[in-house]
């Protein structure tokens, strides 16, 4: 970030509003999906078809968003508890490496542990090298595989 550091700047972690849609959009396109701002506003806008998803923008107080996390909780039957699983989470690269994404996992990790849930889990891409470092500095442990069959889409 230039040479401003962020404990310089007020900044907000709150839940995401149609109005963040092309920023979340952006973010998302750093990570390489593409995802279209129709279906990010509505998303946004009217939830997410599950009842526990959440996203939460890391905006700054010039009222740039700097980063996002989506959220859901699900019941993870081997341990009959609600777990949190991260399912996205991209810090803007004019930002990263100034404590974004660490607060953003504080953040998270402070709902799960008020929601009393057993565990946060997060997967990423195999290619996310720095991630993956990120990841384990944190605290967060490798101990599974996740497999994956794409499924046509209905008409």
């Amino acid at each position: 970030m230039s040479n401003v550091k962020l404990l310089e700047v007020v900044t907000t972690i709150r839940l995401a509003t149609r109005e963040d849609a092309p920023a979340v959009r952006n973010l998302l396109e750093q990570l390489g999906y593409e995802a279209e701002l129709p279906g990010i506003e509505r998303a946004l806008a009217e939830g997410f078809g599950h009842a526990e998803a959440r996203v939460f923008v890391y905006e700054l107080s010039n009222q740039n968003i700097a980063g996002f996390v989506s959220i859901v909780r699900l019941f993870y039957f081997p341990e009959l508890r609600n777990i949190t699983r991260i399912t996205a989470i991209c810090i803007n690269e004019r930002y990263r490496s100034c404590g974004i994404g660490t607060q953003l996992l504080d953040f998270v990790e402070s709902l799960a542990t008020q929601n009393g849930d057993a565990a946060i889990e997060v997967t990423c891409s195999m290619r996310r090298a720095r991630a993956h470092h990120f990841y384990l500095q944190h605290g967060y442990a490798q101990h599974s595989y996740k497999f994956v069959k794409p499924l046509l889409a209905s008409s």
